[in-house]
């Protein structure tokens, strides 16, 4: 087993941080649904990796958690913007 469809994921990911610095969030959007597909598709049995496998699948895992992060700087603030942008647009009770 290896580990490129972790590589793969992280790729995808470091993309999309570039599509949120860009505020480019209609492909960001679909980045992240092709990702959420290639994340359901990756084997789960780590017992069948090996140790070096299993190490570089654990750093590409972390340094992935960190580009999300990184997006959610960018996307939260936009959120809630739009949020507020809509709960304008409600009518009142």
């Amino acid at each position: 087993m290896n580990t490129s469809g972790y590589d793969t994921v992280l790729a995808l990911s470091s993309q999309m941080l570039e599509l949120a610095k860009q505020q480019n969030w209609e492909s960001l959007a679909q980045a992240q649904e092709q990702r959420a597909r290639l994340i359901a598709g990756l084997p789960p049995a780590l017992a069948s990796m090996t140790p070096a496998e299993q190490a570089a699948m654990r750093l590409s895992i972390q340094e992935i958690q960190g580009l999300d992060s990184e997006i959610l700087a960018y996307v939260t603030p936009w959120r809630d913007d739009v949020a507020k942008l809509l709960s304008r647009l409600s009518p009142s009770p």
